[in-house]
């Protein structure tokens, strides 16, 4: 518990620094926001999915998992987290989770906000490991993101194969996208290339702000995931994500349109519509 609180404090001092050297707001808008989500007690409304992958893919080779579960046991951590799982046979997977924020949480109607992440998770991928298709540590990418609309599964055509893509741009692999920037890899600090128990790992993106524009009603979507070129199996436990908002200047410009999508159930089983 005490690590938790001091991630997002660390994040909160941060943010208040960085605002500081900025001079603040000197019209007196609207404050930082912060939250922090520890998953002890359930999801707090974030939700898991899947994209990169063929729609008819078979879920005994893709074994796609997203729970609300206990972390592992050589953790040596009691707790609860949310647990992210796939074998990655596209080599190129990308699961996730993401949480709608809205007026309820503070967020204004067309405003741009800087955001920062610090995310702690239990991985057991070895440092300097090998792999088929690339090190099951530092070939799976973790990134952050936030977006005014919902980031879900929408259905393409690649090279005549109906495939599922991200409704906002996440980038590819270790490229940061729009809406999404790369701020590690899922690679222990440290052990020996043969050690597959868990460990806690925490990465952020506070020297490196994301910049997201709510929508005309006051919504916009946060999420963590990770871009995976390891073509094997990757267990990932997020025990905490601590997220704070700064506002900035307002957009200008009108909105752009993206990929729309109406999601039927789990792991991006949806019907979709290309605008």
């Amino acid at each position: 518990m005490v690590a938790r609180l001091v991630l997002v404090f660390t994040l909160m001092f941060c943010v208040s620094v960085f605002a500081g050297e900025r001079g603040g707001d000197p019209e007196g808008r609207q404050e930082s926001l912060s939250w922090e989500f520890t998953f002890e007690y359930g999801t707090e409304d974030w939700t898991g999915d899947f994209t990169d992958l063929p729609v008819d893919y078979e879920q005994d080779m893709y074994q796609l998992e997203f729970a609300h579960a206990d972390t592992p046991e050589d953790l040596g951590v009691p707790g609860k987290a949310l647990m992210l799982s796939s074998i990655n046979r596209s080599d190129d997977v990308f699961m996730y989770v993401n949480r709608h924020l809205g007026p309820g949480d503070g967020i204004l109607p067309n405003a741009r906000y800087e955001a920062r992440f610090m995310v702690e998770f239990a991985t057991n991928a070895p440092p300097g490991a090998f792999g088929v298709g690339g090190p099951p540590g530092e070939a799976v990418w973790v990134k952050v993101g936030a977006a005014p609309e919902e980031p879900v599964p929408v259905v393409i055509d690649l090279a005549g194969t109906p495939f599922y893509t991200l409704s906002v741009d996440k980038g590819w692999q270790n490229d940061d996208g729009e809406h999404a920037i790369r701020i590690g890899d899922v690679a222990k600090e440290q052990g020996p290339d043969d050690d597959f128990s868990y460990a806690l790992k925490t990465l952020d993106n506070l020297d490196r702000p994301l910049e997201v524009d709510s929508d005309e009603d006051g919504n916009l979507w946060i999420f963590v995931g990770t871009d995976s070129g390891f073509e094997g199996k990757t267990t990932l436990y997020y025990t905490n994500i601590a997220v704070t908002l700064e506002p900035i200047e307002a957009p200008t410009g009108p909105p752009t349109e993206s990929p729309t999508a109406v999601q039927t159930d789990s792991w991006g089983a949806i019907k979709s519509t290309i605008r």
